[in-house]
């Protein structure tokens, strides 16, 4: 019997890699992956713009009335020095009146009266309380530029290359084709695919890729001659790390079948039949470009470790009538530090 393919979909920088039916089984109807819990991960570069276009807008807004309430600031605390002069001087002069001054004592009592009204004091408080309002607003404003300079520069880290073919937008969405047809395709042309064998597999998989892309950096520090024997050193170590996952990320573009062939034989893990290779590689090759992101995204298998949210029961059954921690993962939790990428998903 004929079958219809279609290419699996691919980074730009890598080859057609394999070719599927168009099959919708009855586990894709029932939703493995929950693509709302990569919103995060794979935002719309579009409004990601207008965010920023937003945010700067709302902190010009900020730092021009910050700006309009120092001046104000400014010129109250002048005023007040003037009129404190002011009232010093006039203080001065009716009290050398009052001591030479050989009128009766009505006459006194009402320069007192006139002392106190030309003292300038209410004013001077009125003036007071309103500089010490403004100088709280000032701190505020100031609070709240530093709170959208913040999330300006965190957006700013958070956005992605969208000519980068291997950027973890375009990652996520080969990592959700894996998880709904190749998956599902492994399964229908295997004899034998249960969730525990293909848990298995995968973890196998994944593990060896960890192993893999962790010996090749090691490799390249060796050849700098940059170990982690002392502070100085870790701190290089650190400042280089970014700069050797790029190029390990390049050079894995140019040559991923040949790393996923490698990793796959180093997995030791049974694939029976062409199928079962190809979603291997594919296994491989999603997972090895998730931990070569400049924020690595790697797979957390221990419940232990993971909260009944970052969890999808493979027939989406509520995870309140299923007793969780002894539910075993088909897919793993993806978190990047900890953040989470993508819930795992269990069956039992």
């Amino acid at each position: 019997m004929d079958l219809a393919f279609f290419p699996t979909t691919s980074l730009g920088c890598m080859e057609n890699m394999d070719t599927y039916p168009r099959e919708v089984t009855s586990e894709v109807d029932r939703g493995i992956l929950n693509t709302s819990c990569q919103k995060s991960a794979c935002g719309n570069m579009t409004s990601r713009t207008e965010a920023d276009a937003d945010v700067m807008e709302r902190l010009e807004k900020v730092e021009k009335e910050l700006s309009e309430n120092r001046v104000w600031c400014a010129n109250a605390e002048a005023r007040l020095q003037i009129l404190e002069n002011n009232r010093q001087s006039t203080v001065s002069d009716l009290s050398k009146m009052q001591e030479t001054s050989k009128l009766d004592p009505p006459y006194n009592q009402q320069q007192g009266s006139s002392l106190e009204a030309f003292s300038g004091r209410v004013t001077q408080k009125e003036l007071e309380e309103e500089n010490q309002k403004m100088k709280e607003k000032i701190k505020r404003l100031e609070a709240r530029n530093h709170e959208l300079l913040s999330k300006m520069m965190s957006m700013h880290k958070q956005s992605e290359n969208m000519n980068d073919p291997s950027r973890l937008s375009a990652v996520l969405q080969l990592y959700e084709m894996l998880r709904l047809r190749d998956w599902e395709k492994c399964r229908k042309y295997s004899n034998n695919m249960t969730y525990k064998n293909g848990r298995s597999i995968i973890k196998k998989l994944f593990d060896t890729c960890e192993k893999d892309i962790e010996k090749r950096k090691n490799d390249i520090f060796n050849v700098l001659d940059v170990s982690s024997s002392n502070y100085t050193m870790t701190n290089c170590k650190q400042e280089l790390m970014p700069i050797v996952t790029e190029l390990l990320r390049n050079a894995y573009c140019q040559q991923h079948s040949d790393f996923n062939k490698k990793i796959t034989k180093q997995a030791n893990v049974t694939l029976e039949n062409d199928v079962q290779k190809q979603f291997a590689l594919q296994c491989c090759s999603v997972y090895c470009l998730m931990l070569l992101q400049e924020s690595p995204v790697k797979a957390v298998w221990h419940t232990q470790e993971i909260h009944p949210e970052e969890l999808e029961h493979v027939d989406k059954k509520d995870l309140s009538t299923v007793h969780w921690k002894k539910a075993e993962l088909l897919w793993p939790v993806l978190k990047s530090g900890e953040d989470l990428v993508a819930k795992g998903v269990v069956w039992g």
